[in-house]
């Protein structure tokens, strides 16, 4: 997975700090997020023996969803741009006991492969931030055997996220800044659902199809959302570090009393995040 600068279109990737972050707090995402990799395994309708692209692949998901799916007779790529993500996907793979997937660091836009070899290409939230995306769909299109399929999930509008979307928000509000970015180079970026399916339908694939999906993710209390928010949200951090500690930390206050609209009797938080799955077929 990888991000861009707000001020350039250029691709860079994502620091250590953002990586060991991402580490940390693994366990409560995919606890979460596990049902959609399942769902992007059957949409690009994965089985045994099958070879699969996992582009932006970060931590390892979908790849290892989809490693555990094709067996020892099928083998697993993943790419991504971010060396630390992929040093911990591959000490997943390892625990797991996956070795049919493969990792590399590599640009999901100028990717350095032969044609016509995968059965299934699968991405989950990476398409947001290719630069150019219908030619890089394109190159996708082109990896896949005759007929075979592709699986994607990007995100819908913030509103529709909030576990992504609400710290941002609530923190620059409260400190008197203009709102968060949300287009270009932001998980957002192809919130447009609509433009994008006829992206896909633009760079050749056929049948294209889309559906919502819920992602909900389950925070022991207001205060463990705000932490995880926070430690995942270097760039506001930075954008803010000029402030005082304490206008800082009341602006995070206020995303804790703002998380505890999601929290039931027992003060559990839970966000329902709505994704948006295309599939495809070459």
């Amino acid at each position: 997975m990888t991000e861009k600068n707000a001020n350039s279109t250029a691709k860079v990737p994502w620091d250590p700090k953002r990586a060991e972050a991402w580490d940390k707090w693994f366990p409560v995402l995919e606890r979460g997020a596990q049902i959609l990799s399942d769902r992007l395994v059957e949409l690009a309708n994965i089985g045994p023996g099958d070879r699969v692209l996992d582009v932006a692949t970060g931590l390892g998901e979908p790849a290892a969803t989809a490693a555990r799916r094709v067996g020892a007779d099928g083998h697993v790529d993943g790419v991504d741009l971010s060396p630390g993500m992929l040093e911990f996907a591959r000490r997943r793979a390892a625990r797991l006991g996956l070795e049919n997937i493969a990792f590399r660091e590599a640009d999901a836009d100028q990717l350095d492969i032969s044609e016509g070899i995968y059965d299934a290409i699968i991405c989950r939230w990476g398409l947001m931030f290719m630069s150019d995306l219908k030619s890089t769909l394109e190159s996708f299109r082109a990896l896949l055997k005759p007929e075979k399929r592709i699986a994607a999930a990007i995100w819908g509008p913030p509103e529709d996220a909030p576990a992504l979307s609400l710290g941002n928000r609530i923190v620059l509000a409260a400190l008197e800044l203009p709102p968060p970015q949300e287009g270009a180079g932001t998980p957002f970026a192809l919130c447009d659902v609509g433009s994008a399916l006829a992206t896909f339908e633009a760079a050749g694939f056929r049948g294209v199809n889309g559906e919502w999906l819920t992602v909900t993710y389950t925070f022991e209390s207001a205060e463990e959302f705000t932490q995880f928010r926070r430690e995942r949200s270097k760039p506001l951090e930075d954008r803010i570090a000029h402030f005082p500690s304490d206008r800082r930390e009341a602006a995070w206050q206020a995303v804790t009393e703002a998380a505890r609209q999601f929290a039931d009797t027992n003060g559990v938080v839970r966000m329902e995040n709505r994704t948006y799955c295309i599939s495809a077929q070459r």
